[in-house]
């Protein structure tokens, strides 16, 4: 029983291949063809003789790795299961799943690609905004409004035409810094909250939890997210602290330094309204906070060139390359499951990939890394991850084969004979 389902398994998967080879080009079906002949039209239980059997099997075997040479092996493989390409196509909905799949990945690698781009320009401008030396250009500007002061004619002050440009210079520039200080903290903050989507929404929800008065109003995830924090009601003690103190400064007599240091922060005060800030009296606060925002910015910045853009594009290689297969009617489109374990398997090697070259600076020119290049050889691993794990699979062969210990060899003849004189 088991020879005759093993002697049908031959016969219809033989069919099957023939049937197909004679629509491949370059492909010769004839011996396959004369060696079905003796299994064409015969009865169920017409024996047939080991010779018939041995030259099907012959036949079949020397036309399968034929065609190996011009079909790749999924297809070889649908095509002895009985499912052609030639008679079974993909459905339209698994059509459409890759496609939508496609489209969600190239808008997804835009975004992200747009993301880096904006944060690559917004840190070059926070760069430049941190290294403002904003203390000395303010007390140049208050030095020369002292210059000005004590000039004692009126008209004096128009033989000196070089330092009022000097002051309407150092001005404008002041206050095109503060003009960039107020845009460059609003583009930071924006950017962060655009990739940190999942936190940015979760601290949303906390915030909302913590203010609403009737928590039976909010959404269930705002309720069950708000729960697993505790609110913080705001302390009146910063505020009373703050006016002890000023009660207790307002008390203490000044010295002549403490003076001048007042009259020189005054007129700092006064530069800075000139020059259009508002408000007055938080500028190391923003520029602390530039300064942490740029380094949490380079951080995700770093994530996007490192982790989540090769992903991605790793990912989509594999896409293109299941919707390929659907498109040509000469290869068996790849299964669902089949799609979405090459899929993630080709976002693992990309990311290996870039976790490889990115640290090493392989791919380095002069001393920027060429991040497109990056991109564009894990979207060829992802189009190609079959090539590249056949790679490793000869570079492992290889290794084990160098590296493994050699067996020791048996004894030699010589020492045979040493052992037996009398031969």
């Amino acid at each position: 029983m088991e020879e005759s389902d093993s002697l049908k398994k031959l016969v219809s998967e033989a069919r099957r291949l023939r049937d197909h080879l004679l629509r491949v080009e370059g492909q010769d079906s004839t011996p396959l063809g004369i060696a079905l002949q003796p299994f064409e039209g015969k009865a169920e239980n017409t024996p047939t003789t080991d010779e018939e059997i041995a030259a099907l099997a012959a036949a079949f075997q020397k036309a399968h790795d034929s065609a190996l040479n011009s079909i790749d092996g999924y297809t070889l493989n649908e095509v002895l299961l009985g499912r052609s390409p030639y008679s079974h196509r993909t459905s339209p909905l698994g059509s459409f799943s890759l496609t939508a799949l496609g489209v969600v990945l190239v808008m997804t690698a835009f975004f992200y690609s747009n993301w880096a781009s904006r944060a690559t320009f917004t840190i070059s401008e926070a760069e430049d905004f941190i290294s403002f030396d904003h203390f000395n250009r303010v007390m140049k500007l208050v030095e020369l409004e002292a210059y000005f002061e004590d000039l004692t004619q009126p008209g004096e002050a128009r033989n000196h035409m070089e330092p009022q440009l000097l002051y309407l210079e150092g001005l404008t520039s002041l206050s095109e810094h503060y003009n960039d200080e107020v845009v460059l903290l609003h583009k930071m903050g924006q950017l962060i909250e655009e990739v940190n989507v999942v936190d940015s929404n979760l601290v949303r929800m906390r915030v909302t939890y913590c203010r609403a008065d009737d928590k039976s109003d909010l959404s269930v995830l705002t309720r069950i997210v708000g729960s697993l924090y505790t609110c913080v009601q705001p302390s009146s003690m910063v505020g009373s602290r703050t006016r002890s103190l000023s009660a207790k400064g307002a008390e203490v007599e000044i010295s002549g330094f403490r003076e001048q240091i007042g009259e020189i922060n005054k007129l700092q005060q006064v530069t800075m309204e000139l020059a259009g800030r508002r408000p007055l009296n938080n500028y190391v606060a923003s520029y602390k906070k530039a300064q942490s925002q740029m380094q949490v910015l380079t951080e995700w910045l770093n994530v996007v060139h490192l982790w989540a853009l090769p992903i991605i594009y790793g990912a989509l290689g594999s896409i293109v390359y299941c919707m390929w297969r659907v498109l040509n009617p000469n290869l068996a489109a790849v299964g669902g499951l089949y799609a979405i374990m090459r899929t993630a398997f080709a976002g693992l090697a990309a990311l290996t990939l870039s976790m490889l070259l990115v640290p090493s600076n392989v791919l380095a020119i002069g001393v920027d890394l060429n991040r497109p290049l990056v991109y564009l050889l894990s979207f060829i691993f992802g189009y190609s991850v079959e090539g590249f794990v056949s790679t490793l699979n000869m570079l492992n062969t290889y290794l084990s084969h160098n590296l493994t210990p050699k067996p020791r060899r048996a004894a030699t003849k010589t020492s045979d004979r040493g052992a037996n004189p009398t031969e």
